[in-house]
């Protein structure tokens, strides 16, 4: 089983993905995020990095079939790479992004032009990098340098800070896929 996805709502609604980092156990956040959705009867599905390219197809046929209306990402270390690498098969697939939240990425990531909201928190004296803009990229890019912080690279996920701006902005995103 790659993914864990909660009871679908109905069609035409508001899709989270939430991708881990590197092992499924250090990206505390992405978990807490998880739960706080399915509280709140959000069709979200929780995954590993690595099967991103799975789950980008999966959103391109979904939305196009109209089964969900909106896209969200968020991801955690090099699921935050991950998180933008899906964005790029969508984009390639003629399809937009409501809104990428990632969290302390570890490679270099470029927001393609079909997100509306990038939100990238990461540490600046750690592994994490700041997001740049791709090509034509006219949507919000936010870079939140958390550095100056105690948190490390696995509990700055769980950061109070991160936790509610992040509910917030996947609650207020809404923008149509297609």
């Amino acid at each position: 089983m790659i993914a864990v996805t909660s009871p679908a709502a109905a069609a035409g609604h508001k899709k989270v993905y939430l991708l881990r980092g590197l092992t499924n156990v250090l990206s505390p956040g992405i978990d807490q995020l998880n739960e706080e959705l399915q509280q709140r009867n959000i069709d979200v599905t929780i995954a590993n990095h690595a099967f991103s390219d799975a789950l980008g197809r999966e959103a391109i046929e979904d939305c196009k079939s109209g089964k969900i209306s909106s896209i969200v990402l968020v991801g955690h270390s090099l699921g935050a790479s991950a998180a933008v690498s899906m964005a790029e098969q969508l984009q390639q697939a003629g399809l937009r992004v409501a809104l990428i939240v990632t969290i302390d990425p570890v490679t270099k990531i470029v927001v393609p032009n079909n997100v509306r909201l990038e939100r990238n928190y990461y540490l600046s004296n750690g592994v994490g990098v700041a997001a740049e803009r791709g090509g034509h990229f006219r949507g919000t890019l936010q870079n939140v340098d958390m550095g100056k912080t105690d948190y490390g690279h696995v509990s700055l996920t769980t950061a109070p800070v991160i936790q509610n701006q992040a509910m917030h902005d996947i609650l207020a995103a809404n923008s149509n896929c297609r």
